[in-house]
Order: C-alpha cells, then sequence, then structure tokens
C-alpha cells in the first residue's frame, strides 16, 4: 500500500489519468508514436504521462480522447489533473513556504522561485531536460507567480 506521506510519489490523479490514457490508446490500436505526432509530443513524453511522472496536458488528453473514440472520457480528466499543480515532492515545500515569516537562504546562481521576474521564470522553466510543452510550461511560470502573493499579503498583513 502506498504510504500517503511518501513525497516522491506522483499525484494519483496524473497516474489515474495517465493510466487511462494508455488503455484507451491500446483499446483503439493507437501507437504511442501516432499519438504523439498527433499531440505533436516525443513518444518519451507520451510514456511519462502515461506512467504519471508528468501531468498529462489538456491538450493531450483532448487529442487522446479523440483519436482513441473515447466520447469525452478522457478529456473529462482535465478538470481533475489541473487541480494538482505542484507534484508531491513541492506540495510540502509550498505549504512551509506559505506559513513562513521569515527565509534564511543562499543562492549563488539561482534567484529563489518567490523573488524571480515572470522573465527569469520562464527561462528556467522553459530550459528544462526533458522539454515541456508551452502550455505546461506557461501553467508553471504562473503558479510560480501566484505563489509570489504570500509576499504582498503578509507584508500588508505586518506593515
Amino acid at each position: 500500500m502506498p504510504n500517503p506521506n511518501d513525497n516522491s510519489q506522483p499525484p494519483a490523479a496524473w497516474c489515474y489519468s495517465g493510466n487511462q490514457i494508455k488503455r484507451w490508446r491500446t483499446l483503439a490500436n493507437v501507437s504511442r508514436e501516432a499519438l504523439a505526432t498527433a499531440a505533436n509530443y516525443a513518444p518519451e513524453t507520451i510514456s511519462s504521462m502515461e506512467r504519471g511522472v508528468r501531468m498529462p496536458s489538456p491538450r493531450l488528453l483532448d487529442i487522446a480522447d479523440e483519436l482513441c473514440g473515447a466520447q469525452g472520457m478522457l478529456s473529462a480528466a482535465k478538470e481533475y489533473v489541473r487541480r494538482e499543480r505542484y507534484s508531491a515532492r513541492a506540495v510540502d515545500f509550498i505549504e512551509r513556504e506559505r506559513e513562513a515569516t521569515s527565509l534564511w537562504t543562499y543562492e549563488v546562481a539561482l534567484v529563489p522561485g518567490l523573488l524571480q521576474t515572470r522573465a527569469y521564470a520562464k527561462a528556467l522553466i522553459d530550459n528544462r531536460i526533458p522539454p515541456l510543452d508551452e502550455e505546461t510550461v506557461e501553467e508553471r511560470v504562473a503558479a510560480r507567480m501566484e505563489r509570489q502573493a504570500i509576499l504582498t499579503e503578509r507584508s500588508r498583513r505586518w506593515g
């Protein structure tokens, strides 16, 4: 039985959605390569989404739904995978970040996430290996920018 406190596990919605993509794809006799081509992803990216390592993008869910004839069953997962914006390993950190009254850190070559500009965050997120699709990059940049609200909220609260 999986340990609920184990932060190395991907979110359940990612795993379930990925599993469903694979099942529908197999049932429809659609190869991973064909789905990758239709969605403009690498087959390895599709594989990581099917395993739940990566969040299935809303675009992929729609394309897989149409290609596999799932009649909306795969597209319906978009609502659930978006709820889990952060991987499990980041959730604890983000919760502690919200509760913190101060942060003492030293970074030699990186601006911490709460202090990053939109352009800096986009450059970091967009230049990772394996590359992310533009939609995922934008979602992650938006999530990082939303986290910065704790700086202004706290300064109003404490000021």
